[in-house]
Formats: C-alpha cells, sequence, structure tokens
C-alpha cells in the first residue's frame, strides 16, 4: 500500500512540475512573439516616420515641393504604421507616436504651420525613448544632443 501511494504521490508530482515546466516555456514564448510584433510595428512606423523626415529636410535645403502625391503616400503610410503601433504597443508609446506622426503631418501638409525642427527633435525622441521601454531597454535615457564641444572628428 505504501508502495502504491508513493508511486502516485511521485507520479503526481512529475505531473505538477512538468505542467509548470510547460507553463513557464509558453509564456516565455508568448513574450518573446509579443516583443518580436513590438519590434516589427515600431520598425515599421519608423521607416514611414523617416522617408517623411527626409522629405522635410530636402525641402527645407532646396525649397522645393515637388512630387506631392509620393509625399501624401508616404504621409499615409506613416498615418498607417502608426495605427500598428497603437494596436500591438503600450498607450504610452501609441500616445507618443501619435505626437510624432501629428508634428510629422503639420509640418508637411501646411507649410504656413512650419514646425521648428526643435519640436520635430522633442517628438522624435519621446517616441524613441518610449520605443525603447516598450522593448525592455532599461537604463538611463540616450543623450540625443551632444554640446559643439563633445563632437570629435575621429
Amino acid at each position: 500500500m505504501l508502495g502504491v501511494l508513493l508511486g502516485t504521490g511521485g507520479t503526481l508530482l512529475g505531473q505538477y512540475l512538468a505542467t509548470r515546466v510547460d507553463n513557464r516555456r509558453l509564456e516565455h514564448d508568448q513574450l518573446t512573439t509579443m516583443r518580436a510584433e513590438r519590434k516589427a510595428a515600431i520598425l515599421s512606423f519608423l521607416d514611414a516616420a523617416q522617408r517623411i523626415e527626409l522629405i522635410l529636410d530636402s525641402r527645407s535645403v532646396s525649397k522645393n515641393q515637388s512630387d506631392e502625391i509620393a509625399a501624401h503616400e508616404d504621409l499615409h503610410k506613416l498615418w498607417l504604421a502608426k495605427k500598428t503601433v497603437e494596436l500591438v504597443c503600450s498607450s504610452e508609446l501609441a500616445q507618443c507616436a501619435h505626437s510624432y506622426t501629428q508634428v510629422l503631418h503639420v509640418t508637411l501638409r501646411d507649410s504656413d504651420r512650419f514646425l521648428d525642427s526643435d519640436a520635430r527633435r522633442q517628438s522624435r525622441y519621446s517616441m524613441m525613448e518610449s520605443a525603447r521601454k516598450d522593448l525592455g531597454i532599461t537604463g538611463n535615457p540616450l543623450v540625443r544632443d551632444l554640446p559643439p564641444g563633445q563632437l570629435s572628428n575621429d
């Protein structure tokens, strides 16, 4: 009788431990999948934002507003990428992505309300720091602007 009880107890304990390991593995796999999905959404958003930034930079240099159709298509892609961030990322990151998108939109579409580069830079900075947090990157925020004396020519 004691052997049966020990055998049953050992079997139950083994099943319990195996279930715990399976649950931990499943949680880890889900976290890994969610992080990959977030990372893909963030990179897609940043790619679309960078295209708008490139258009704005070329406009500031040449004052040329040619190829408006391509600019509007890129703006559409940016808004779509922002919506993907809203679906898979934290609400804080979604809000930062929305604010950054709005700044880029206003700057691209309405040259009379042209926002200075500091507004773009600050929106981009908030977006990047929030994205780092969403992806689990810990530590101090990155220093984005170095004083002129700290720039090296090496």
